[in-house]
């Protein structure tokens, strides 16, 4: 997993050194303005994108429940140690 990411970082990067490259300030002033109007003509994807680019996306709320057993929870502490490896 963590070569993978770093391979997916460093694409970003340079798919960020490109955007510097060829996007000029005018331009991505003209893509937002293109991805406001399709919000506001009700495409729910282009509202969503804007949202989450300017800082809006709320958080999602994840609940867990329920209960975790401990399988050591009565042995001795001998036991515990035997099991470690450092019985001796």
């Amino acid at each position: 997993m963590g070569r993978a990411s770093g391979e997916s970082r460093r694409r970003l990067k340079s798919f960020r050194e490109l955007d510097a490259e060829f996007t000029t300030n005018s331009k991505r002033k003209e893509m937002l303005e293109a991805l406001i109007q399709k919000a506001m003509r009700g495409n729910i994807r282009a509202f969503e994108i804007y949202r989450d680019t300017v800082g809006l996306k709320p958080k999602e709320n994840v609940e867990i429940s329920g209960e975790l057993a401990n399988p050591f929870a009565g042995l001795t502490d001998a036991e515990l140690k035997k099991l470690a490896g450092m019985d001796g």
